[in-house]
C-alpha cells in the first residue's frame, strides 16, 4: 500500500548520502519508523480493545489517541477478513473504520487514509453482506466508491472494491455485472503482478457465466 512502500524503491538514493543529510530520506526514515513501532504495538492493543464490550471498545477507539494508530486499523482489517463470515468480522471492520477516521492528518497524507477508509468500509459491506443485509452492504459500498475517488489510485484497493461490488451484485442477482465487475478486477490484479488474486477473481468469474 501506498503507506508502507515494501519495495523501498524511495529509499534507493544512488549515491550514499544519509538519512541526515537528506531532508527527504529523513522524512522517509522518520514516517517508517513510525509505522515500524505502530505495528509492533498493534497487538497488544488490539487484545485490549477486543478484550472490552463492543460499545465500549466502539467509544475507546473513537476517544482515545492511542489506539487511533496505522498499525491497529492494518490490524484490525486482517483480522476481520480471517473471521470470514461471522459476526465478528462485522465488529472488526467497524473498529477499523472508527480508527481511520480518526487518524492524525499531520502523520498521514489524506489520500493514503482514503484508501485505508476505503479498505474498511468494503470490510464492514462484506461483512453485512453475508449477514444477508443487502442494503446495508450497498450503503457501505457506496461509502467506499466515495472514499476511494478521493484516494492515490491504488490499483490493490480499487481491485478488492471491484470484487465487493460484484458479490453485492451477485446476490441481488444482477449476474450480468457481476461478472463485468470481475473482469475488471482480474484486470487490476494482471497489471499488479497478483496472480492469486487473478486466479480467485477468474474462477468465480467463469463460475457465474456457467450458469
Amino acid at each position: 500500500m501506498a503507506e508502507d512502500d515494501r519495495s523501498g524503491r524511495g529509499l534507493e538514493i544512488a549515491e550514499p548520502e544519509s538519512a541526515s543529510t537528506h531532508p527527504l530520506l529523513a522524512v522517509l526514515e522518520r514516517a517508517r519508523s513510525a509505522l515500524d513501532r505502530e505495528r509492533a504495538e498493534a497487538p497488544a492493543l488490539c487484545a485490549e480493545l477486543l478484550a472490552q464490550p463492543a460499545e465500549t471498545a466502539l467509544e475507546s477507539i473513537r476517544h482515545e489517541a492511542r489506539f487511533q494508530t496505522w498499525g491497529l486499523c492494518e490490524l484490525l482489517l486482517a483480522q476481520s477478513a480471517g473471521a470470514g463470515g461471522t459476526g465478528e468480522a462485522g465488529r472488526l471492520a467497524a473498529l477499523a473504520l472508527a480508527g481511520a477516521e480518526r487518524l492524525d492528518s499531520s502523520r498521514h497524507a489524506a489520500a493514503v487514509v482514503a484508501d485505508l477508509k476505503a479498505r474498511a468500509w468494503a470490510a464492514l459491506g462484506e461483512a453485512r453482506r453475508r449477514a444477508a443485509d443487502l442494503a446495508g452492504a450497498e450503503e457501505a459500498l457506496r461509502a467506499a466508491a466515495a472514499c476511494l475517488s478521493q484516494g492515490t489510485g491504488d490499483l490493490l484497493v480499487e481491485a478488492r472494491l471491484l470484487e465487493f461490488e460484484a458479490a453485492v451484485r451477485r446476490g441481488q442477482r444482477r449476474q450480468g455485472e457481476a461478472a463485468a465487475l470481475l473482469k475488471l478486477a482480474a484486470a487490476r490484479y494482471r497489471e499488479t503482478g497478483e496472480a492469486e488474486h487473478l486466479q480467485r477473481v477468474l474462477a468465480e468469474r467463469e463460475d457465474i457465466l456457467k450458469r
